[in-house]
């Protein structure tokens, strides 16, 4: 019995420290949020489609399965699936996983309606605002501001894209919303009135985005080919090529034939 548990101990720990081989296929579990992932959109959205670009500059082939969120950091933690994408490193989070250098940043900017726009340096400049919000989210920035006494007021909905909704019929002066997910729900659901709504580029709120990876030899030799390769594609300079082609439509869904 012991020899058998010792063989089997000796497998797990050589399977577990073999080099990844030129044809290795990484194993990367993700839920839908688009456009950054879903499985509706070309390239599966602009950030798997990064690091599907950055993973086979490093020599590595890609594998995408969706799950619902909430089970995705179990299955890498416990080695399912080798990796995540669009994760902020936490010191909690850091002690079960590994985390990538930055793949991209996000930023929360605020929406407007164009006939009224919102322009912000500071705090103050929000005075005297009604806000929209999701009934599901957290908003630092507003009780930031509610603390250094700015009279700002914000009215929840339950789902996101009724504070576009509400910016058309001036019902709120703006919103926060992740820059890139607020550009693809106009363009899906607003495509006619889209040009009505502007932001302000300066970021409200900013997210460094990496991969998560398993805590093991294997996730270790994931993560350095993955972060040779996002170096090679920064290089190149994909990565606001990328971001810019949201703008332009590139990740919309493809119109069913008709």
């Amino acid at each position: 019995m012991y020899s058998l548990l010792r063989t089997g101990l000796a497998i797990f720990l050589i399977s577990n420290c073999i080099p990844l081989s030129a044809q290795e296929t990484v194993r990367i579990a993700i839920g839908e949020w688009p456009p950054y992932l879903s499985q509706e959109l070309p390239h599966n959205g602009v950030a798997a489609h990064l690091v599907k670009e950055a993973f086979e500059a490093g020599g590595v082939d890609v594998a995408f399965e969706y799950y619902p969120w909430q089970r995705v950091r179990v299955y890498v933690e416990n080695g399912t699936q080798d990796a995540s994408i669009l994760w902020v490193r936490t010191e909690e989070r850091a002690q079960s996983l590994l985390f990538s250098d930055v793949l991209l940043e996000g930023e929360a900017v605020f929406f407007y309606n164009k006939n009224d726009p919102l322009i912000w340096q500071d705090y103050e400049d929000l005075d005297g605002k009604r806000f929209g919000g999701l009934l599901s989210a957290s908003y630092p920035w507003f009780e930031a501001a509610k603390a250094r006494g700015v009279d700002v007021e914000m009215e929840l909905v339950t789902v996101e894209h009724r504070n576009f909704s509400k910016l058309l019929s001036k019902r709120i002066d703006a919103f926060s919303l992740d820059k890139l997910v607020g550009l693809h729900m106009l363009q899906q659901r607003f495509p006619d009135q889209a040009d009505r709504i502007g932001y302000d580029p300066s970021p409200i709120e900013s997210w460094p985005y990496r991969l998560i990876f398993t805590r093991s030899p294997r996730g270790e030799a994931l993560m350095k080919r993955f972060n040779e390769g996002l170096a090679i594609i920064k290089e190149r300079g994909l990565i606001p090529v990328y971001i810019n082609n949201v703008a332009n439509g590139v990740y919309l869904p493809p119109e069913p034939n008709r």
